[in-house]
């Protein structure tokens, strides 16, 4: 199929996402049988000798044993021979099976994804059937089998050809040694066919990515939609973040009735304070800003009779020490006490 030539960009962490949930995801098969094969040898390798003294062992017990040759006894001859090959093969197929399993892990993670198990029309749609078998997908399967074939049937016939030269040398030996001889070449094959495949493995792991990179690109008018659907319009971002900065800044100058005095620059800095005696261990900023909001809160500390100083340092300091809701730091206990002591003596009060 034709790639859309509009879809330029990689994919997004949610398309990546999506095309994961969908079953859509970058792993070669090949692979996990790379893996298996050479687990298998290398398991075998160590196991043989074990697995061969106990099928030897089996040999002699059922061919020197005079009831396995009651024919009423056959049927419960067979049972124990395959319950013991059963036993012997098992942690075979079990490590074959770890590593399968880890070897998918490995390429992709682990995740449940039953959205990949339901029916879709597309797969079995002939017109789409047709388009596939003309991609390049299936160009490079045809390839790589192709090669894979050719690879095990020359590796085959080396080993074979040169199994048959002694074939018949293997008459006049004993039934071990000939056992122990086809065990050997048979690992010998499994070792040709392991190493073989490590090649064909990497370039079909490397296709599978770029292929699987390539379909799941979008165009950029996608991304801009995606972006919309996930993080919303930007002009109504935009009029969300106003109407909270307005009702943040409704809420300050609410504060700034409650405040005991506003330290201003006395044009560009506005600071609130509030303290109360008993309650508090030190005065706390309850609004503050520049330019503009400083204007808007010596407006609102002059409509409730808030004390206002001018103190061009300390409103500095004040701001760019302080958050609001935060109390004064301790560095600027003794300019802020006289402001106080000066407001309380206007007052009437003690300080």
């Amino acid at each position: 199929m034709a790639k859309d030539p509009s879809k330029t960009e990689k994919a997004t962490p949610r398309r990546r996402e999506k095309a994961r949930e969908e079953g859509q995801v970058a792993k070669s098969i090949d692979i996990a049988i790379s893996s298996s094969l050479v687990v298998v040898f290398l398991l075998l390798l160590f196991y043989i000798p074990f697995a061969f003294r106990k099928l030897y062992a089996i040999f002699v017990h059922y061919f020197s044993d005079p009831l396995s040759n009651i024919p009423e006894l056959n049927y419960q001859v067979v049972l124990e021979v395959a319950k013991e090959l059963a036993l012997l093969l098992f942690p075979v197929f079990l490590a074959l099976l770890a590593v399968g399993f880890l070897a998918n892990v490995a390429q992709v993670g682990f995740k449940i994804t039953p959205k990949a198990l339901m029916p879709k029309l597309e797969k079995i749609d002939p017109i789409a059937g047709l388009k596939r078998l003309f991609s390049l997908k299936v160009l490079f399967e045809l390839f790589k089998n192709l090669l894979k074939l050719i690879v095990a049937t020359s590796v085959s016939y080396f080993i074979v050809t040169y199994l048959l030269e002694d074939v018949f040398r293997f008459a006049a030996t004993p039934v071990f040694t000939d056992g122990y001889v086809m065990m050997k070449y048979s690992l010998v094959l499994i070792l040709g066919f392991a190493l073989l495949s490590i090649p064909v493995a990497a370039v079909d792991f490397f296709f599978r990515r770029y292929e699987f990179e390539e379909s799941i690109k979008m165009s950029k008018e996608e991304i801009k939609e995606e972006q919309k659907l996930y993080e919303g319009n930007p002009q109504i971002k935009s009029a969300i973040r106003k109407k909270m900065r307005e009702m943040s800044l409704t809420r300050m100058m609410a504060e700034v009735a409650r405040a005991d005095v506003v330290i201003t620059n006395p044009e560009h800095f506005a600071v609130a304070l509030q303290y109360k005696r008993g309650q508090m261990h030190a005065p706390k900023v309850v609004a503050k800003g520049v330019d503009r909001i400083a204007l808007r809160i010596k407006e609102e500390a002059r409509a409730h009779n808030i004390p206002i100083e001018e103190n061009p340092p300390l409103a500095r300091a004040l701001y760019q020490a302080c958050d609001i809701g935060d109390y004064v730091p301790e560095s600027l206990y003794q300019a802020i006490a006289k402001i106080f002591a000066k407001i309380y003596k206007k007052r009437g009060l003690q300080g």
